[in-house]
C-alpha cells in the first residue's frame, strides 16, 4: 500500500486500520517542489501538514533582513505550523525546502474529516503535539543552558544531514551565533 513510511510514523508501535488507511490514501497529494521554494509565508493560513518523502526544510523568519531558522525537517518527518494549521490563524513564519522535495499532503478540512470518522486519530495527533512540544523544550533547554560549542554538537549528533543540506549561514543563525564564530567551533571539535 502507497504512503507506508507514514502510516509507520502516525501509528507508532500500533497499526492503521485498514479502512484508515484507505481513507488516507484517497485524501493525501503528493507534491513535488523545486530547491528554495517557499510554500508558507507570513499571513498566510497553513491549510495543509505535509510530510516529507524526500528532501528537507526550514522554518525560519526574518530579522534585521537576514533569515533566522527555527526548525529544520529531514525525511520522513511531519511538517506542519502548528499554531497556524491547527488553529487556522496566520502565519508568522515560512517553510522552504532546502532541496528538491517530495511532500505528502493533507488538508485542514481532510484531518477534521478524519478524525470525526476515526475517533484513534486524535490519539496520533496528541502523540505529533507532544513530540513537537518535546522538540521545543530540548531546543529551549539547549540556548539557555547549553555553550554554542554544546549546541552545535547537539545539532550534528541529532540531525548530521542538516550539515549536507542547508548554508553555514542558515546553520549559525540557527545555533545564534556568528559564521566566523560557527567556523572556530568546527575548526575545535574536529581535533577533538
Amino acid at each position: 500500500m502507497e504512503n507506508e513510511e507514514l502510516f509507520k510514523l502516525l501509528a507508532g508501535k500500533y497499526s492503521l486500520r485498514l479502512e484508515l488507511k484507505e481513507k488516507l490514501n484517497d485524501m493525501i497529494k503528493r507534491e513535488y517542489y523545486a530547491k528554495s521554494q517557499i510554500i508558507l509565508k507570513p499571513g498566510q493560513i497553513a491549510n495543509r501538514a505535509w510530510f516529507i518523502e524526500k528532501g528537507s526544510a526550514m522554518g525560519f523568519v526574518y530579522k534585521e533582513e537576514k533569515k533566522v531558522p527555527f526548525w529544520f525537517w529531514n525525511e520522513n518527518e511531519l511538517m506542519v505550523s502548528l499554531n497556524s494549521f491547527f488553529n487556522q490563524v496566520p502565519s508568522e513564519s515560512y517553510i522552504e525546502l532546502l532541496e528538491p522535495s517530495v511532500l505528502l499532503s493533507i488538508s485542514f478540512d481532510h484531518v477534521n474529516e478524519i478524525v470525526k470518522g476515526f475517533p484513534e486519530s486524535n490519539d496520533y495527533i496528541r502523540r505529533i503535539m507532544n513530540e513537537y512540544q518535546r522538540m521545543s523544550e530540548k531546543r529551549i533547554l539547549e540556548f539557555a543552558a547549553y555553550t554554542p560549542e554544546e549546541h552545535y554538537l547537539h545539532l550534528m549528533k541529532d540531525c548530521p544531514a542538516i550539515f549536507r543540506k542547508a548554508s553555514v549561514e542558515s546553520i549559525a543563525a540557527y545555533l545564534g551565533i556568528s559564521r566566523k564564530t560557527l567556523n572556530r567551533i568546527r575548526t575545535r571539535t574536529r581535533r577533538m
